[in-house]
Parts: C-alpha cells; structure tokens; sequence
C-alpha cells in the first residue's frame, strides 16, 4: 500500500513539474519572440561617384570633379548604416536607434544591385532583420546611411565628410507578407529599398501579441486559427 501511493505521489509530481515547464516554455516562448522587421535594400546609383559635399570619393589621377576625366575617376566604395526608432515626428539620425542598428560591409562601388550577402562577412544578410520581443507599434522610424569606405576595413560612420547620401523617415506601417516598396531620390543619389513586419512562427493579430501553438498531448488538443485562436481537434 505505502509503495502505491509512494507511485502515485511521483507519477503526481512528475505532472507537475511537466506542467510547469509546459508553462515556462511558453512564457519564454512569448517574452522572447513576436515578430520581426525586414529592411530590403534593393539598388543603390551614384551617377557621378560622389559624396555628399559634392567631391569625389576617389580620384585616382587628382583631377577636379568638375572635369570630365575627374568623373570618370570618381569611385567610391559605397556601405549602408541602418538605424531603425519609434516613431518621431521629426527624425534625428542621431543615437540612440530604439529598434536597433546595423552597418553593412563594402557592397559596391557607384551603382549597383544591394546583393543578398556578403563574401568579406559572412553575418551580413539582406533583407536585414529586427527582431522583437514585444507587440509591433504600427509605426517606426527609419534613417539609411550610404557611406564612402576608403578601405574596406574601415567603416567608421561618424566623419561627416565620408557621407554619400542620408535617408530619414516615419511611417505607418500593418502586419503583413507584402513588401512596401519606396525610393528616395537627392541630388545624384538614389535608394530603392523595400520594408514589411512579420510574425514569428506561433504568433498572431495586428501587433503579433496572439502566442498560439498547435498541441495534441495531455495540455491541450488543438490547432490555430488565421487569427491565433485555439481551435479543437474533432472530439476535444
């Protein structure tokens, strides 16, 4: 008798202790995951090889940007610095970015496709993401940096004489699959880039706050729905 309630009292606890990692697990699942914003670059012209003060970036023979054989000269070696805010009505480009920060490697010269990746660093990805751990606000605010490298190695963004061009912007923005395509244009430079937010897997609704996971065991028998919400499985 003593050894059959001994047996009852572990097959007890052991419930509880499933249970309780059930309901951790999912806890963590929801403080550490909700969705993500992707940022595409997609083409990138310098039509003249210049920076934002109007000279060129490189000019191999000295020659004057003014001269024909000095635009010809002009090249730069063009990477981004992404910083994504909260929504500001008037956007400062200026730390600290809310949302995060990412600066690219070296990706091309003058004009060019933005590629997918990165042979000099293999981290870089594009569309580049932004993961968050809380409900997506519906707004944010984006500024894009395209820089002159004089190395490759040497990707420091605070020397204003190294900037090519400087996108800032608010904007509203739903959950969805669909990309948003937008261009910025100013003076010789032009961006084409493309943006979207999107739940993580097992999350739903408007801000991606609805945690929903399928499960056919003793905590629930189950699907999910468009919108997240439980639905049984035929005799549950």
């Amino acid at each position: 008798l003593v050894e059959k309630v001994c047996t009852k009292k572990k097959i007890k606890m052991r419930r509880q202790s499933m249970l309780i990692l059930a309901i951790f697990s999912a806890l963590l699942c929801q403080v550490f995951s909700s969705g993500v914003f992707e940022l595409k670059l997609q083409e990138f012209v310098n039509r003249k090889g210049l920076i934002g003060n109007l000279n060129c970036c490189k000019s191999a023979g000295g020659s004057a940007p003014g001269g024909a054989q000095g635009l010809q000269q002009c090249e730069c070696k063009t990477f981004f610095r992404v910083c994504l805010k909260h929504y500001l009505a008037s956007v400062s480009p200026d730390p600290p970015c809310t949302y995060g920060s990412v600066i690219t490697p070296v990706l091309g010269s003058n004009s060019f496709p933005v590629p997918e990746g990165s042979s000099t660093d293999p981290t870089f990805t594009n569309p580049i993401r932004f993961p968050f751990a809380f409900t997506w606000p519906g707004t944010f605010s984006l500024i894009i940096e395209a820089l002159h490298a004089d190395s490759p190695e040497d990707l420091t963004t605070d020397n204003p004489e190294r900037l090519i061009s400087r996108l800032t912007t608010q904007r509203h923005l739903t959950v969805g699959e669909e990309w948003s395509q937008d261009v910025h244009s100013g003076g010789s430079t032009e961006l084409k880039y493309s943006y979207r937010y999107v739940c993580d897997e097992h999350y739903y609704g408007e801000g991606c706050s609805v945690f929903c996971r399928p499960r056919d065991d003793a905590f629930g028998h189950f699907t999910c729905g468009e919108r997240g919400e439980k639905l049984c499985n035929p005799g549950w």
